[in-house]
């Protein structure tokens, strides 16, 4: 099948391993025909010659509704205007054939909006591994991302552990995955949007990239066997004890686990047969 796989991007350094990136490049490993855009001005202009099967939507919902396409999918993993299951055909039936979220407050309420929804975690793009290439894993702990009002919580908790965190500025792309790779412990704090669920690239980023992690959030289905949830009931006395353990051990399981069971390898097969299973449906 042809895909348009398409997504917003803050800055062209996160192009490489975002989510935009990572499902074009494992579509195309996995057989598929794939175009991967942008969102933004003139899209419609610059591929209007471009009619796939598929269209999946990582963002633009209401952009990408009106395109000719046998299947369209969209895959939302934050609170966003409009989310997918709000934007309607002309009659009033659902413009998304199948929504995906790792949230799975997300896959329920897409389901009670009349749409066909399945929970599909976040994964880890392996290809980020050659980022940490000649890189020394010299800081202890740390975070990277973004402080300010939309993340309360997360300045809080950053502030009362600023003798055992070093606070890293964001960064995107390669740069990014060298910082993880520079560091034994990484510390997850998520947004408020998270709906109390473990939903983070960074979780599988970190641990991919071989850091131990440090997170919030409550374990979603079929994830269990993770090692970082064991510090989920997170505050700073929690952090800090999670912190501290995790510095102490002297390995862990979790980048095993997420580069054997949780990679876009792992998730690709199943994202192609939902696509078929739907087309099957509508044909």
């Amino acid at each position: 099948m042809m895909w348009l796989v398409a997504d917003s991007l803050y800055c062209p350094e996160q192009f490489f391993a975002s989510h935009l990136d990572s499902y074009a490049h494992y579509l195309r490993e996995a057989g598929e025909v794939t175009w991967s855009v942008e969102v933004g001005p003139g899209l419609e202009r610059r591929y209007k010659a471009f009619t796939p099967d598929v269209i999946f939507a990582l963002d633009g919902y209401e952009a990408l509704a009106t395109w000719p396409a046998r299947v369209r999918v969209a895959q939302v993993a934050a609170r966003c205007s409009p989310m997918p299951w709000a934007v309607r055909r002309p009659d009033g039936s659902p413009a998304y054939d199948l929504v995906l979220s790792s949230i799975p407050a997300m896959v329920e309420e897409a389901r009670r909006n009349g749409c066909r929804a399945e929970y599909m975690p976040l994964a880890f793009d392996t290809r980020a591994r050659a980022c940490g290439m000649g890189v020394k894993r010299e800081r202890k702990a740390i975070f990277i991302g973004t402080v300010g009002p939309n993340h309360q919580r997360r300045a809080r908790l950053l502030e009362e552990l600023r003798d055992i965190v070093d606070v890293r500025p964001p960064v995107f792309g390669r740069a990014y995955f060298r910082e993880l790779a520079s560091a034994k412990v990484v510390l997850n704090v998520h947004a408020e949007w998270a709906e109390g669920a473990a939903n983070n690239m960074r979780l599988f980023e970190a641990a991919g990239m071989g850091a131990r992690v440090v997170s919030d959030g409550a374990v979603p289905p079929g994830l269990e066997d993770c090692w970082w949830w064991r510090f989920r009931d997170i505050g700073a006395d929690d952090a800090r004890r999670g912190i501290e353990l995790a510095l102490a051990v002297g390995g862990d399981d979790a980048e095993r686990t997420v580069l054997t069971r949780h990679t876009y390898e792992a998730r690709i097969p199943r994202l192609i047969e939902l696509v078929q299973e739907v087309a099957d449906v509508r044909r």
